[in-house]
């Protein structure tokens, strides 16, 4: 008899779910959906595309931005991410963005209270307790975080973790030769297997995760781009396209051979035309290596040292007339949307997250094949791609630039605010 009871119970069940998922798929009219819902469920979806979202409670969801560095506080791309992400779902209708700092290693400065109205920090284990107590899905952005993770596991265990993998520490390791700064992969590794959800930031990011063989924790993936906002859409690009001037700007580590384009117009014996680097840090070891460039090179090569300043940076772009993007890994790149964003023509290597991002337009910008494990023969692949630049004519290097902005916009924060809100409501 309970057998048959359950069984009826079910079946009207099924029958009532049927029943609305029907009426869900036929009404067209946002307003008598709405009344459904708040009729049935005491909550309103009328500002909700069906094909996106699913029925949801009424009370805005409590999202933690889990970080230890949020400027002033920056340690490298982290930083803006996180500062990309507050705007992104700044008076969001479903969703309130709270950023957790943790200060561990950095106190966070007074005028960060000032700055985000709602950020929490967490001194200490005792202060997860009440930091964590209404926080309905976590997202940790922490490089090393097991030890934080765990005990947000143990005392909220409901409360799902979604790690942002900015970068494959595993991958810096390799490719940056080895390093006192990412030996400690094993640590990420751990945080992936205690998340309930990684993100990804590009596709060729989520490759090299299978390949390292972290898709056999037990731990559900997805890959969404880092959002960018572009600046410069309603400016006319005031660059000098006759410029042969070649810039480099970014992190000097092995990875990213910041090195090349001076290599190449050395192999080209190019002494007429000059490069500028930016970003050599001096400050704690001083730099051996970029001392001895700078003095074989000194007649075309200017080094610009590491530095936040606005000024600078606004300097090194209005003296440069091609960006050159280099590297062997790069889950995503910053660098280059601000050059497409800024009309720069572009030299890139032709790998990773920057290959995504131009994918629909690369026959507007000039790409190099990297070659990992033959150093001469990648100086030599930026080499031809330098000359094909050269040989193009001011108007078409223009052009070019212009057209190759489109790649933008699937990074703009309105399209990639969508992939979030689906992730998030997926795992609520």
């Amino acid at each position: 008899m309970y057998i048959l009871l359950y069984s009826f119970i079910n079946d009207i069940f099924q029958i009532f779910t049927m029943v609305y998922e029907k009426v869900r798929n036929i009404i067209n009219n946002s307003y008598i959906l709405e009344i459904f819902n708040e009729y049935y469920f005491g909550n309103t979806t009328a500002d909700i595309p069906l094909h996106s979202y699913p029925v949801v409670c009424s009370r805005k969801f409590k999202i933690g931005l889990l970080t230890n560095e949020i400027p002033p506080i920056i340690y490298g791309g982290v930083a803006t991410w996180i500062v990309n992400f507050l705007k992104m779902f700044s008076n969001d209708e479903h969703f309130d963005i709270i950023p957790i700092f943790v200060a561990y290693n950095d106190v966070l400065p007074e005028e960060c209270y000032q700055k985000y109205k709602n950020i929490r920090v967490i001194n200490n284990k005792e202060d997860i307790n009440d930091v964590f107590k209404d926080i309905d899905i976590c997202i940790n952005n922490l490089w090393i975080a097991e030890d934080t993770i765990h005990h947000i596991k143990d005392i909220f265990p409901e409360t799902n973790i979604i790690t942002v993998c900015h970068s494959l520490i595993r991958m810096e390791n390799i490719t940056n030769m080895g390093s006192c700064y990412t030996n400690n992969f094993n640590q990420q590794e751990i945080t992936f297997q205690n998340s309930d959800h990684v993100v990804l930031i590009s596709k060729a990011e989520k490759e090299y995760y299978n390949l390292l063989g972290y898709n056999q924790f037990n731990t559900n993936t997805s890959v969404i781009y880092n959002s960018y906002t572009p600046q410069y859409d309603n400016i006319t690009p005031n660059i000098n396209y006759d410029s042969n001037t070649i810039g480099y700007i970014g992190r000097h580590v092995p990875r990213k051979r910041p090195e090349l384009p001076i290599l190449a117009i050395d192999l080209l014996k190019k002494k007429d035309i000059n490069v500028i680097n930016m970003g050599v840090d001096y400050d704690k070891y001083d730099n051996h290596y970029w001392r001895k460039l700078e003095k074989i090179y000194k007649d075309y090569l200017t080094i610009i040292p590491f530095s936040s300043s606005k000024d600078i940076k606004e300097e090194y772009w209005n003296n440069i007339g091609i960006n050159c993007i280099t590297g062997i890994y790069e889950p995503f790149g910053y660098t280059i949307c601000e050059s497409i964003d800024r009309y720069v023509p572009v030299v890139v290597s032709n790998i990773d997250g920057p290959k995504e991002i131009i994918d629909e337009v690369k026959e507007y910008i000039y790409t190099y094949e990297v070659d990992i494990d033959n150093y001469k023969n990648d100086i030599n692949n930026i080499s031809k791609a330098l000359i094909k630049m050269w040989n193009t004519s001011p108007e078409e290097r223009k052009n070019n630039c212009i057209k190759a902005r489109k790649c933008l916009d699937k990074l703009r924060p309105n399209v990639i605010k969508e992939d979030w809100k689906k992730l998030l409501f997926d795992i609520l």
